[in-house]
């Protein structure tokens, strides 16, 4: 058994705490510690004179400009016990904010501040006549943009999908838009019809909010449509146009056009040769929704339904290429998850083949080849994928899965740090610029565990039934020898999944770390003898390698560990690390297959 003290977490990196300007927000191990407009400012304030005293005097002038009409004294107080909070300081022994007596205050911890990528301009502080105020950081936010589907006035139905079909179109027009971040219509799907723009934007995390309804007056649709801006809480535009079906494209152009006007922003010529995102058929096009609302659900039963209304979308207009990208990612994602059928694999080939062949350059038809090419049929290919998901996200940059599966590909090829970054840059495309929870398997693999508790927690509060923060939750305690925390959630795990592989011979780990070779061995032979296997076989054989190597078998281990690798999971900085494979480290052949992978998968590839 391993000794525990080699087990143990490692100690918190003093950048533990995040002050990043450019979202104007504090964060504790990645995610994000709520903190009030005056707090905030005050902590900015604080932290760009570090080391510096700050006086009582300073801080009223930069928060208030002046103390005629401000009870100082407990105003200031209570804006500092409210930053103590957020840094988790003790005030008898602070760590990050010291009291001057009589003086004022000086921040001395260990925050990590990020700047802003983009710098201030005119649109953060001149939009609709506001002027910059001296200490009113939150106008120095990165601009983002949700586009809500039509509203339905009056006795009408909408049988062609306008509603949906609508955003989704200006959300790709105006993906691309310089320095603004625009939700994908993913983060949009499942919010509900009656909240007010005014309320939609915190609950999204973004500033402007598009929205608009459809009405048939006098022989005629009529659009109106208003983009409202959170902040100032005011209507930044708002517009009435006559809706042709027949002419949707031309509306979406000039929609489009009228929104980068308001931010600012250029707006990109649609080149001639790009292909409408609707279908000519009605019917195809409302399928196509139905079935685009139920495509990122993750659950097996909605992704039956999503792939019986895609197929009916293509089988009414075989040209309809979104459709068949759409129908080719959740068929893809049905074989990996849940089951490997080959019908799931060639429907996933046949539609992401169609997709491009009839638009080369359609982002969601890149990323549907990446999901294919980083999968067991086509036994993982990273680099072939990697470069799939950079087209992708040179043709569109708001693509969340595009992100999320770089994230998971650097991982599995040992990046961590590139990994992290590429989750990083999905963050502003997921409501309330939630990072990630697959974010959890780089920090089990950084070792860092505190950070994967917490995430796993989050995650599961979310989810309760999704399999994988129900497979990662016992691996932190594992790890650090927290053995009764670790049985306890293996045996939830078992209950919960009783035939997932990846579970049975996670549960062989742990019997192996604690002595147990007999049910270590019978786990091992159970993960193995169960068929289905899924996407993940990887994680199941380098669990194998794990219980032989701690049973003292190095030779048989080392050979389910190349299996491992030359089925999709290369992290060779975890297996340096990794105390279950402790008995590996100085085996010769074992070098040899870290410093190839190091050499194959060289760190400028998550430059991207």
């Amino acid at each position: 058994m391993p000794e525990l003290e080699s087990m143990r977490p490692t100690k918190q990196t003093p950048d533990e705490m995040e002050l990043d300007l450019g979202r104007y927000e504090l964060r504790r191990r990645g995610r994000r510690v709520r903190l009030e407009k005056k707090p905030m400012e005050l902590l900015i304030f604080l932290v760009g004179r570090r080391e510096q005293l700050v006086s009582r005097k300073d801080i009223v002038a930069k928060l208030w400009r002046s103390d005629l009409f401000i009870d100082v004294e407990p105003n200031i107080n209570n804006i500092v016990r409210k930053i103590r909070a957020a840094l988790g300081d003790n005030p008898v022994k602070p760590r990050f904010l010291e009291t001057v007596v009589g003086k004022g205050y000086r921040f001395v911890g260990p925050l990590r501040v990020i700047d802003p990528q983009f710098p201030p301009s005119d649109f953060e502080y001149g939009l609709a006549g506001e002027s910059k105020r001296e200490g009113d950081s939150s106008r120095s936010e990165r601009p983002s943009l949700a586009i809500l589907p039509l509203s339905l006035l009056g006795n009408i139905s909408d049988d062609q999908g306008v509603c949906l079909g609508f955003a989704d179109a200006l959300v790709s027009r105006l993906g691309n838009l310089p320095g603004v971040d625009v939700l994908p219509t993913s983060a949009i799907l499942n919010l509900p019809g009656e909240l007010a723009p005014s309320d939609v934007g915190p609950r999204l995390g973004v500033r402007f909010v598009v929205h608009g309804a459809i009405r048939r007056s006098k022989g005629q649709w009529q659009l109106s449509l208003e983009m409202f801006d959170t902040h100032l809480q005011a209507t930044s535009f708002a517009r009435k146009f006559v809706l042709h079906l027949d002419r949707l494209r031309v509306l979406e152009d000039e929609v489009a056009r009228q929104i980068a006007v308001t931010l600012k922003r250029p707006l990109q010529v649609r080149a001639d040769h790009v292909l409408p995102r609707y279908s000519k058929d009605p019917f195809a096009y409302a399928e196509f929704m139905r079935g685009y609302r139920l495509s990122s659900s993750g659950d097996s039963t909605s992704l039956d339904e999503a792939a019986q209304r895609l197929s009916t979308a293509v089988a009414r207009d075989p040209g309809f290429s979104l459709a068949h990208a759409t129908l080719s990612f959740v068929c893809a994602t049905r074989h990996f998850e849940f089951d490997p059928a080959s019908m799931w694999l060639e429907k996933a080939e046949f539609h992401c083949r169609r997709a491009l062949e009839l638009d080369p350059d359609l982002p969601e038809g890149r990323v549907a080849k990446a999901f294919l090419l980083w999968g067991p049929s086509k036994n993982f290919q990273h680099l072939e994928a990697i470069a799939e998901l950079r087209r992708a996200l040179s043709l569109q940059k708001n693509l969340p899965h595009a992100y999320n599966r770089l994230g998971t590909i650097l991982a599995h090829i040992g990046l961590l740090d590139h990994a992290r970054e590429m989750y990083e840059r999905g963050r502003p495309f997921n409501p309330r610029k939630a990072v990630s929870h697959s974010i959890v398997q780089v920090y089990i693999w950084s070792r860092q565990y505190d950070r994967a508790r917490d995430e796993i927690q989050a995650w599961r509060t979310e989810n309760p039934g999704n399999k994988y923060p129900i497979y990662f939750a016992p691996q932190p305690a594992m790890m650090t020898g927290n053995w009764n925390e670790a049985e306890s959630l293996l045996v939830e795990a078992e209950q919960l999944l009783p035939e997932e592989p990846m579970i049975v011979s996670l549960q062989g780990v742990f019997y192996a770390l604690t002595g147990k070779a007999e049910q270590a061995l019978d786990c091992l032979a159970q993960a193995c003898a169960i068929p289905r296997s899924f996407g993940h076989a990887h994680h199941t054989y380098y669990q194998v390698a794990c219980i032989l190597a701690l049973l003292g078998k190095s030779k048989s281990a080392f050979e389910w560990l190349e299996r491992c690798v030359s089925t999709g999971f290369a992290c060779w900085p975890f297996f340096q690390k990794d105390p279950c494979l402790r008995n590996l480290h100085n085996l010769a052949e074992f070098e040899v297959l870290v410093s190839s992978l190091q050499a194959k998968y060289p760190d400028h590839l998550g430059l991207l």
